[in-house]
């Protein structure tokens, strides 16, 4: 990970740090953005002064054709430099801001790529996806048109400096309102600050909202539930849209009464200098000048309170998004990782290893052991922890007690890449991209050749499927793969678990989806290949099973039988009574 010494200093409490961190490798182009944003409020800062030259011309009586055409050439001269300055200026930092977003987008992803499974079972896709999309906005325009204004707040001092120049006794008038402003920017960000986040969470209902109906669509479709799908949405919509608009009309108010305060003071200033022309004390050209300057103060005062609304979005949107990236993953590669170990035989040992979920027990001091190169059957009710044993076995969550091993080496000690690298796992839920079916089979590796393909294609039976796809291994998959059919796509993700030519081969229901005539030929096929390497079976059918060297009877989390299929017949327990049950559904079928 690029930015992975950067992420080990975040703190949600830090969201200011965070973008410290960030834009320091950017610090040149918010440099060279500063520098010349200070060219052009120096140019800016001129104008008054030129427009009080001419005034007091005019005032003296001293004019001239000559004079005026040089002061127009300067009043056509300075907005041509500034707005020059400003482009460079807006070039540089949004193009920072630009890398800044793309940084972060990219650590943010690598970091969710390596949580655990536990992480994406207690946060919603939809919230995941705000954060990334949403929030993320926030954050890039805070880095961008945030800094950028925030940086041209140097106008305020320099402005007020020309000013108390001018008259120091107007320039106290004007800033009569100050601690008014500052109380009045004070509480619209505090409420800001807590809006946006309400906000921001809304937001992450919705698109989990979102993301799940259109997920779901086949579901809400085939139940007849669209009515009550889309008065949800509209309801958890309505809410988002009233806090939305509660915060836009805070934002919104900020600036008119700024405006007002500002409007009053500058009648007040006029008032005043009036009065000071009138009694001698002050020239035209210097109220011109000072109004001028007064007018120039307003955008800077107005901008403070826009920055600041950028600032609170933007601090509470990287809040969250650090909250997710602050999260370690609860399995990982550590000091006790042998990065020595580039290879094994696939030799599995469970050692009275136990397992809870949310305070529930699912594995119950299991241990049992699994020669390389043999391959064993785990059957049971459902929920007895069938899938629990591949989880722990892929590490997908690390056993609470007890050790699991292949070939005598800890299973944390094993690095992740070089266990998943050799493992060939096929889930019940199979997931397929959106994508070429050679993608879906090789998933990113680059060695696989078509002969490879073939040999698992024909081992899975999709060697016809193939041949029906328009443009075979081209032929793009829909999301999903909704395009192919249940048992389609388990044949496709059997093909690409073979692919990968693993040491340890799991089927986790893997062939639930196909009829029992297909079931058989790609066992017969599997038997060649699993030979070669160690296999776990988990299956409801017991003619997916009866093959295996040893079978394991799950209950409870607990092995209550264990041995080959004439043995357990033989024993007359669980497996048995499944085994009857399933020979009469079969008899059932045929009659």
């Amino acid at each position: 990970m690029r930015n992975q010494d950067i992420r080990a200093l975040l703190s949600p409490r830090e969201p200011f740090k965070a973008f410290l961190l960030y834009t320091r490798a950017y610090a040149r182009d918010y440099i060279l953005g500063a520098f010349v944003g200070l060219v052009f409020i120096l140019v800016d800062l001129t104008m008054p002064l030129v427009m009080r030259e001419v005034v007091s011309r005019f005032e003296s009586g001293e004019i001239s054709w000559r004079f005026l055409g040089g002061s127009f050439a300067v009043f056509m001269l300075i907005p041509t430099i500034s707005g020059i300055a400003r482009y460079i200026q807006r070039m540089l930092i949004i193009r920072a801001s630009r890398k800044f977003e793309y940084d972060l987008r990219n650590d943010y992803f690598h970091h969710i790529q390596e949580l655990s499974q536990d992480f994406f079972h207690s946060v919603s896709t939809g919230d995941i996806m705000a954060r990334a999309t949403n929030d993320l906005n926030f954050v890039r325009a805070f880095a961008g048109p945030g800094v950028m204004n925030s940086l041209n707040m140097i106008r305020l001092p320099l402005t007020l400096s020309a000013m108390f120049y001018l008259s120091a006794k107007l320039t106290f008038i004007s800033l009569i309102p100050l601690p008014f402003v500052c109380l009045i920017v004070y509480l619209f960000v505090m409420y800001m600050h807590k809006q946006t986040k309400i906000v921001q969470k809304q937001f992450s209902v919705l698109t989990g909202r979102a993301q799940e109906n259109i997920a779901g669509g086949r579901v809400v479709r085939s139940y007849g539930i669209a009515d009550r799908e889309i008065r949800d949405f509209t309801k958890e919509s309505t809410k988002y849209m009233r806090e939305g608009l509660k915060l836009s009309i805070a934002m919104s108010m900020a600036w008119p009464i700024i405006g007002i305060i500002v409007g009053a003071v500058s009648l007040l200033v006029i008032w005043a200098g009036g009065g000071m022309v009138i009694d001698g004390k002050m020239s035209i050209a210097d109220l011109a000048g000072f109004i001028f300057y007064l007018v120039m103060l307003t955008w800077p005062i107005a901008e403070f309170g826009w920055v600041l609304t950028l600032y609170q979005r933007g601090a509470v949107s990287m809040t969250r998004i650090i909250e997710f990236m602050c999260r370690e993953p609860e399995v990982k590669d550590d000091g006790n990782t042998d990065t020595t170990i580039r290879d094994f035989t696939g030799a599995i040992s469970f050692q009275n290893v136990s397992f809870a979920y949310d305070k529930q027990i699912i594995l119950d001091g299991l241990s049992f052991n699994v020669p390389a190169g043999k391959t064993v059957a785990i059957v049971g009710p459902t929920g007895s922890g069938k899938s629990t044993i591949v989880s722990l076995l892929i590490r997908e969550y690390d056993p609470e007690h007890g050790t699991i091993s292949i070939d005598g080496h800890d299973l944390k000690t094993i690095p992740l890449k070089t266990l998943r690298r050799n493992i060939g796992a096929v889930p019940q839920d199979t997931f397929l991209f959106s994508d070429t079916i050679a993608n879906n089979l090789t998933l990113g590796l680059t060695d696989i050749d078509t002969q490879t393909m073939d040999s698992a294609c024909e081992a899975a039976q999709f060697t016809q499927s193939l041949a029906d796809m328009p443009d075979g291994y081209g032929t793009l998959l829909g999301e999903r793969g909704i395009n192919l059919s249940g048992g389609q796509k388990q044949r496709l993700a059997i093909a690409r678990a073979l692919v990968r030519n693993p040491r340890i081969l799991i089927l986790d229901d893997a062939l639930s989806n196909v009829d029992t005539h297909t079931e058989e030929q790609i066992l017969q096929r599997l038997k060649e290949i699993m030979r070669e390497r160690t296999s776990v079976i988990i299956s409801h059918r017991i003619s997916t099973v009866n093959h295996a060297d040893n079978i394991l009877v799950l209950s409870d989390g607990q092995i209550v039988e264990e041995g080959t299929h004439d043995e357990l017949v033989a024993l007359d327990g669980l497996y048995a009574d499944m085994y009857r049950r399933q020979l009469l559904e079969e008899e059932i079928e045929e009659t």
